[in-house]
């Protein structure tokens, strides 16, 4: 065949190619739920800028099933509710810092009560507080809602409320193992309450409350000067070596302004700007 034409038809099957969605390298991030909703935004803002490849975020499988992924070589890209150990390093793991998400407690929407102190969300978690008027609320039985202790946002309570800690939780408090169960009994129970990290209530089909914690409401502002207490850091994680050409530029997008732009319009600090 005539090399001209050769040529013409390696341009038009290149052109196919970066024309066709249907065509693009998909990139999965699987893994936690913590920056489930925020980097769903990301990923649609980084689809709509370029066709070369497409970015998508799966239901959660907690950081543990990042950690399994990455590992196993099943996925170039990760995401995780908290910063990788030492231990974690030492396996030839690398951590990409979103940025930092205020860790709220949520009351469903039926809820009065606007503000729970450290005091009340231990007895509250122990099973010593059971209705919601005894937090100056109406009357209504507190489905209380726990996670287990391996969770981001339950270490994030950990560090700031010790008996949190090893806190044996009531006989009523219900435990769940991912973000999206969670939700799922907020949004039945309007008397529920729970705490997750605050872009992850986007996820919510009713109007659940954002409890001020001591007083202090959970504004990106209020964490973003140290006064909000309470909080997370979320990111990426990868094997340098496994990277393909569509998470390097996933990579690249998350640290650009527009990516900032979408973290703070989430309620999210960015690492970059992170005290």
């Amino acid at each position: 065949m005539h090399p001209m034409r050769l040529g013409r038809i390696w341009l038009l099957l290149v052109a196919l190619v970066i024309g066709n969605p249907a065509l693009a390298e998909e990139l999965s991030i699987p893994g936690s739920g913590n920056p489930e909703h925020v980097l769903g935004e990301l990923a649609a803002a980084f689809n709509k800028q370029q066709t070369e490849h497409r970015a998508s975020v799966p239901p959660s499988t907690g950081t543990a099933g990042a950690l399994r992924d990455i590992e196993a070589g099943s996925a170039s890209l990760g995401r995780v509710g908290r910063p990788l150990k030492a231990e974690e390093r030492s396996r030839g793991l690398s951590y990409l810092a979103l940025g930092r998400d205020a860790v709220v407690f949520a009351a469903g929407a039926a809820v009065t009560t606007r503000n729970l102190t450290a005091a009340q969300a231990v007895d509250v978690f122990a099973g010593k507080t059971t209705d919601w008027r005894d937090l100056g609320g109406k009357p209504a039985p507190i489905r209380a809602v726990g996670r287990e202790v391996t969770d981001a946002s339950r270490q994030a309570i950990n560090r700031l409320i010790k008996p949190f800690e090893n806190l044996v939780f009531g006989e009523n408090v219900k435990v769940v193992h991912l973000d999206p169960q969670l939700i799922e009994l907020l949004d039945r129970f309007p008397s529920s309450l729970g705490f997750i990290n605050r872009s992850a209530l986007a996820a919510c089909k009713t109007r659940v409350v954002r409890l001020a914690f001591d007083g202090i409401e959970p504004t990106p502002e209020n964490l973003e000067s140290g006064r909000y207490p309470l909080w997370l850091e979320f990111g990426l994680i990868y094997k340098p070596g496994n990277l393909t050409p569509a998470a390097r530029a996933f990579i690249e997008f998350v640290q650009s302004p527009a990516a900032m732009r979408i973290l703070r319009e989430n309620g999210v600090v960015p690492a970059a700007q992170a005290r």
